[in-house]
C-alpha cells in the first residue's frame, strides 16, 4: 500500500509527497529509505525490485520501503533540495517548524525509526562505488551487516560531521542502522541495483522475515585501517588503468593523470599496497588532492 507520510503545496509546481510502500504487520520492523540525495537512482530501482518481492511473498513483520525521499530532486537530477538547495541528508533529525527540508526530515526521522533502518546511497557523479554496506564501529549490527551478503563491510569510525546524517539520527535514537552504498550517482546500474535488493532480502532472512535469496560471500570485513585513499598530486586529466573490483598488488599501476592538452604524463597513481578497488574515479577531469582511488586491504595482504 503506497501512503503519504507528508505532504507540500509547492506553489507552480504542485505536491510534494513523501511516499511510503508497507507491506506485512507487526514486528520485527525494517525501514529502508532511498533516494536522500536526488542524483543517486540505484536505490530507487533497488526498492522497486524489493516491493515486487514483497507483493509477492508477505513478510513475518512489518518492511516500510521510502524509495524516493527527495522526489522533486530526483525529478530534476539535482542532489540537494530544490526548495532551498538544502542536502537532506544533513538535516535530521529535523524540526516540524523549519525550513522545507528541515520539515521533510522531521518527517521522515518521526516515521523510521524502527528495529533495523537502511539508507540506500550511490557513489557520487564522479566516482563508482564497489556494492559496499557501512556502520559504526560503535554499537551492534556487525553480524546483520554481514548478513547482507554485499562485498565489503565496512566498519567507520564515527565522523563528527556526520552528526545530522540520518543514519547517524537512527543510532543515536537506539535503531541497529546501516548505509548501503554502490555504483555511481546520476545513472541508473541494474547490476547494482538487483544485487542491493538481493542484499536486503538476505537481511529479512536473517531478522527471521522471510525465507533469504542464496547466501553471498563478503569479499572483505575492514575497519578504516584496512582502508588505503589515494589522491592525485596534480590537477589534470585521470586516465585509469584498473575498475571497481580489480585486485592489485603493490607497485601496480593503477592510472595516470595527463595533460588534458597534449597528453603528456604529469603522474603515475600506483598501488603502495595490495589489495581490491573498492572506489574509482570515473569523471577524468581532476584537482589536486581529489580522490581517485580506494584500496581495501585484504586478509594477507
Amino acid at each position: 500500500m503506497i501512503e503519504d507520510i507528508y505532504t507540500i503545496e509547492v506553489p507552480f509546481r504542485g505536491t510534494y509527497r513523501l511516499q511510503r510502500l508497507r507491506f506485512g504487520q507487526g514486528g520485527p520492523r525494517l525501514v529502508v529509505v532511498g533516494g536522500l540525495h536526488g542524483n543517486e537512482l540505484n536505490s530507487v530501482y533497488a526498492l522497486n525490485l524489493l516491493a515486487g518481492a514483497l507483493r509477492a511473498q508477505a513478510p513475518v513483520g512489518t518492511v516500510d520501503l521510502i524509495p524516493m525521499a527527495n522526489a522533486f530532486g530526483i525529478e530534476e537530477g539535482n542532489k540537494l533540495g530544490p526548495f532551498d538547495d538544502q542536502d537532506l541528508n544533513q538535516c535530521f533529525p529535523g524540526d516540524a517548524d523549519g525550513t522545507a527540508m528541515q520539515r521533510v526530515a522531521h518527517a521522515l526521522f518521526q516515521a523510521s525509526c524502527a528495529d533495523v533502518c537502511v539508507d540506500l546511497h550511490s557513489g557520487s557523479i564522479l566516482v563508482e562505488e564497489l556494492p559496499q554496506v557501512r556502520l559504526s564501529t560503535h554499537g551492534d549490527g556487525h553480524e546483520l551487516a554481514r548478513s547482507l551478503g554485499l562485498p565489503l563491510v565496512w566498519r567507520r569510525q564515527p565522523r563528527p560531521g556526520n552528526r545530522n546524517q540520518l543514519v547517524d539520527c537512527w543510532r543515536a535514537a537506539g535503531c541497529t542502522a546501516f548505509r548501503i552504498t554502490g555504483g555511481r550517482g546520476a545513472s541508473l546500474d541494474k547490476r547494482v541495483g538487483a544485487s542491493v535488493a538481493d542484499s536486503l532480502r538476505r537481511l529479512m532472512g536473517a531478522m527471521g522475515m522471510s525465507r533469504p535469496p542464496a547466501p553471498n560471500p563478503v569479499l572483505a570485513d575492514v575497519t578504516d585501517e584496512r582502508m588505503v585513499a589515494l589522491r592525485c598530486g596534480t590537477g589534470g586529466f585521470f586516465v585509469p588503468e584498473v575498475a571497481v573490483a580489480e585486485r592489485v598488488e603493490a607497485g601496480n599501476l593503477l592510472g595516470r593523470i595527463v595533460a588534458p592538452v597534449g597528453g603528456a604524463t604529469l603522474e603515475e597513481v600506483r598501488a603502495p599496497c595490495s589489495g581490491m578497488v573498492v572506489t574509482s574515479r570515473l569523471y577524468p577531469m581532476v584537482h589536486a588532492q581529489e580522490l581517485l582511488l580506494r584500496l581495501v586491504v585484504l586478509d594477507g595482504g
